[in-house]
C-alpha cells in the first residue's frame, strides 16, 4: 500500500507540471482568439463553415477521442478504455476554432481531455497497473478542472465526484489533492490570471434569508434540469434528421448564426465573461440567461466541442441577477449563488459547487451555496450534462 500511494503522489506531481502547461496554454489562446473575434465580429458568419470542418475532423479521424468527456468516465472504471492521445490537440483545436467563430461553448470539457489524455503515455513509462492507471487519471480531472478554473480544492472533490462509479476513490485522494494544488499553481506561474469578484454582503443567515434561498435554489435546479433536458432533445433530433456528423455541425451553426443575427447583438456568443461579471454589480434581464441557455445547449447539442460549465456559470450568474427585481439583497449574492447552484444541478456535483463558492467568493457565502445547490441538485432530475 505505501508502495502505491508513494507511486501515485510521483505521478501526481509529474502530471502537474505538463496539466498546468497545457491549462495555462489553453487559457492564453482562448483569451487571444476571443480578442481576434470581437475585433472582427464578422467572423460568427463563418461558424458553420467552421463547424463542419471540426466535423469531418472528429468524424475522419477522431474515433474514440469523439466521446469526449463520457471517454474519459468510462477510463476511470474501466482502464482498458481507450483515451488516444489525439484527443487533447483535437479538443483544444475544435475548442479554439468555435470560439474564434462565436460558439457559446465552455472550456472544462478541453481542459478535462487535455489532462486525461497525458496519463496514459506516462504511466506506461512506468509499466504499472490498471489500477494504477485510473488513480491517476483521476488525478488528472482535478489538475485540469482546478488548473481551468483557478480552484484546485473544488477540481480536487470533483474529480472524486465526477464518477461515483469509480473504484478506488480512496487510493485516489492524495495523488488527486496534490495534482489539483500543483497543476494550479503551475498555470498561475505561467502568469494566468482567473479573475476576481467583488467582496459580497452577506446577510445574516436567519428564516426569511433560509426562505428566498430556498426559493432561489428551486429555480436554479429547475433551469438546470431545463438545459439538461434542452441540450439533449437538441442531441436526438439532430440525430433524427441528419444522418452525418459534419452537416449537424453545419447547420446547427446555421441556426446559431442566425438567432444571433435577429437578436441583434452578441451577448450570447464565447463565454460571455463580461456579462457575468456585469451580474454581480447590476440587475440583468432574465433574456440574458434564457437566451444563452438556448444557444448552449444548440451549438453543444449538434456537436460543437468545448463544455458546458462556463455557459452555466453566465446562466446561473445572470438568472440569479435577474431574481432581484423580485427577490432582495443585492444582485452579487444571488449571482454568486446562481453560479455554482445551476453548475450543481446540471453537473450534479454539488459538493464541488459549495467548495468553489468558498474558494471564489469567500468562505462566509458557503452555508448558503450548500443550501442553494442542495436544492438545485435535488430538483434537477436524474440525468445531468455527463449522462450517457
Amino acid at each position: 500500500m505505501l508502495q502505491f500511494q508513494g507511486y501515485s503522489i510521483g505521478i501526481g506531481v509529474l502530471l502537474s507540471l505538463p496539466i498546468g502547461s497545457s491549462a495555462a496554454f489553453f487559457l492564453w489562446a482562448l483569451e487571444e482568439v476571443t480578442q481576434i473575434r470581437m475585433v472582427h465580429s464578422y467572423l460568427i458568419l463563418g461558424l458553420p463553415l467552421a463547424g463542419w470542418a471540426m466535423g469531418y475532423l472528429y468524424h475522419r479521424w477522431g474515433k474514440q477521442a469523439n466521446g469526449g468527456n463520457a471517454v474519459v468516465r468510462a477510463a476511470l472504471v474501466d482502464a482498458q478504455t481507450p483515451i488516444p492521445i489525439r484527443m487533447g490537440p483535437m479538443v483544444l483545436g475544435s475548442t479554439l476554432v468555435a470560439h474564434l467563430f462565436g460558439a457559446s461553448v465552455g472550456r472544462e470539457g478541453t481542459a478535462l481531455q487535455m489532462a486525461a489524455a497525458l496519463v496514459r503515455p506516462i504511466v506506461c513509462l512506468f509499466n504499472k497497473s490498471e489500477n494504477h492507471y485510473r488513480v491517476a487519471l483521476t488525478a488528472a480531472i482535478a489538475g485540469g478542472f482546478g488548473a481551468v478554473f483557478g480552484t484546485p480544492w473544488a477540481g480536487f472533490v470533483f474529480a472524486l465526484e465526477w464518477n461515483r462509479k469509480q473504484p478506488l476513490r480512496g487510493q485516489a485522494l492524495l495523488p488527486a489533492f496534490i495534482t489539483a494544488l500543483l497543476s494550479d499553481w503551475v498555470c498561475t506561474a505561467w502568469g494566468i490570471s482567473h479573475g476576481t469578484f467583488p467582496t459580497l454582503q452577506i446577510p445574516e443567515f436567519a428564516m426569511t434569508y433560509i426562505g428566498w434561498v430556498l426559493g432561489a435554489g428551486v429555480l436554479f435546479g429547475l433551469t438546470a434540469r431545463c438545459f439538461v433536458s434542452l441540450q439533449g432533445e437538441v442531441r436526438k433530433i439532430a440525430a433524427r434528421w441528419i444522418s452525418s456528423p459534419p452537416l449537424r455541425l453545419f447547420w446547427g451553426g446555421t441556426l446559431f448564426v442566425i438567432i444571433v443575427s435577429l437578436l441583434g447583438n452578441d451577448r450570447y456568443v464565447g463565454l460571455g465573461l463580461p456579462i457575468i461579471q456585469d451580474a454581480f454589480s447590476a440587475t440583468l434581464s432574465w433574456k440574458d440567461s434564457f437566451w444563452k441557455l438556448v444557444l448552449t445547449a444548440l451549438v453543444l447539442g449538434v456537436g460543437f466541442k468545448g463544455g458546458e460549465v462556463t455557459p452555466l456559470f453566465f446562466i446561473g450568474a445572470t438568472l440569479g441577477s435577474a431574481l432581484t427585481f423580485v427577490f432582495p439583497y443585492s444582485p452579487g449574492l444571488w449571482a454568486a449563488l446562481g453560479w455554482v447552484a445551476v453548475f450543481a444541478g446540471a453537473t450534479h456535483t454539488p459538493l464541488a459547487c459549495i467548495v468553489m463558492a468558498g474558494e471564489l467568493f469567500g468562505d462566509e457565502i458557503v452555508p448558503s451555496a450548500a443550501l442553494a445547490c442542495a436544492i438545485a441538485y435535488s430538483v434537477s432530475g436524474k440525468k445531468s450534462v455527463y449522462t450517457e
